[in-house]
């Protein structure tokens, strides 16, 4: 019967404990991507009515995709303060966001709540619609969300502007 030395077996504890700490890190790595001074949209796409029947089909069509983990660029443009307005990479995940970077600087932002998923977006137009008030949109033709995507009447100062490009579903 053979043993095998102490120092040995330390050893292979310390090996396996870093392969799992590096497993574990390159989980929660930055994407790709970032660094960008300008958003990757889609010049590929459908001009949209806007109308409430349309955008609850395409939502719809969006659910039925079964695209809960995804990463996609966004812009918001509108009459409002802060960074906001800055483009950015969102990370989604069972349909929620859970990472937000600057895509310029590639840090990561904080405040996620200032950045809907693509379904919370159709809500949010969906919403607009039902009120009576006014939606613009344009489809991206492979996955059919929206590229772009007005929500009020940005020309008012009582709207915002989405753009949305790069849809990379995980």
């Amino acid at each position: 019967m053979t043993t095998t030395p102490r120092s040995a077996l330390r050893f292979l504890a310390a090996l396996s404990i870093a392969a799992t700490t590096v497993a574990c890190a390159s989980k929660d790595t930055t994407p790709s991507g970032l660094g960008a001074t300008q958003l990757n949209v889609s010049a590929d796409t459908i001009p949209g009515t806007g109308d409430l029947s349309e955008l609850q089909q395409r939502r719809s069509a969006w659910l039925a995709r079964g695209i809960d983990d995804y990463n996609v660029q966004l812009q918001i443009s509108c009459f409002c303060g802060g960074d906001i307005r800055r483009p950015v990479l969102v990370e989604v995940r069972d349909g929620a966001v859970a990472k937000v970077w600057d895509l310029e600087t590639a840090r990561a932002v904080t405040d996620l709540s200032l950045y809907p998923t693509i379904t919370k977006l159709f809500d949010k137009a969906i919403a607009e619609r039902s009120g009576g008030g006014y939606v613009s949109v344009a489809y991206d033709r492979e996955f059919g969300i929206p590229a772009r995507i007005e929500i009020g009447t940005l020309a008012n100062d009582a709207g915002t502007l989405y753009t949305l490009g790069d849809l990379r579903p995980q």
